[in-house]
């Protein structure tokens, strides 16, 4: 089975707002139609999102070029998929150096979140996928937790923050179970070239 997880797009927090589950901004729609004009060409057969705005929003194109069906997958949500703040490891790091070290340390205690519920569930949704579907290529529209603890989970790291996995960047597993998973990419952002020269002409 091929998995092709997808960050969302960059999320709108006017003024510095931090309320929780946060549509798209401009950019963020622009990053989503990069993705959708890269996997156009990809033999996807089945569309997942984890069911909150920004990763709705960010499948939305793709689902609309591929004329598929999305399938709603809670647990591959972000920290604020049970309520509260938005927050994002970028907002951390603008921080400086010591409030970084400080989620580093503890990536999921630092938002609130049970990092062992949090994991469980999050390697119980991709779980999931290997149940419902067999030998196919699914788009997983998703968030920078879920993608550093499937990576984290293939590659036997420790910890759940080793990657930095930017706003519509792709990244690649291929497998045939939770076990036997392979990275073939981390982090493709060609894809959003045109996204960024809109942000800059802006």
């Amino acid at each position: 089975m091929r998995l092709i997880l997808i960050r969302h797009g960059k999320p709108e927090t006017p003024g510095g707002s931090r309320e929780g589950n946060p549509p798209l901004s401009a950019q963020g729609h622009a990053e989503a139609r990069g993705v959708r004009d890269l996997l156009r060409h990809e033999a996807i057969e089945v569309i997942v999102h984890s069911g909150m705005t920004r990763a709705a929003e960010t499948a939305q194109p793709t689902l609309e070029a591929l004329g598929l069906d999305a399938h709603v997958i809670e647990e591959l949500g972000e920290v604020d998929r049970y309520g509260g703040d938005y927050a994002n490891p970028e907002m951390v790091k603008a921080k400086g150096e010591a409030e970084w070290d400080r989620f580093l340390a503890d990536p999921l205690g630092y938002f609130g979140i049970d990092h062992d519920r949090f994991v469980l569930e999050t390697l119980s949704g991709f779980q999931s996928l290997f149940e419902s579907y067999h030998r196919q290529t699914i788009a997983i529209f998703t968030h920078g937790f879920p993608i550093n603890i499937i990576l984290s989970h293939a590659l036997e790291l420790e910890g759940i923050a080793n990657f930095v996995p930017g706003y519509g960047s792709v990244t690649r597993l291929s497998g045939s179970a939770m076990d036997r998973l392979t990275v073939v990419s981390v982090n493709e952002t060609a894809h959003l070239a045109p996204a960024f020269s809109s942000e800059k002409t802006a």
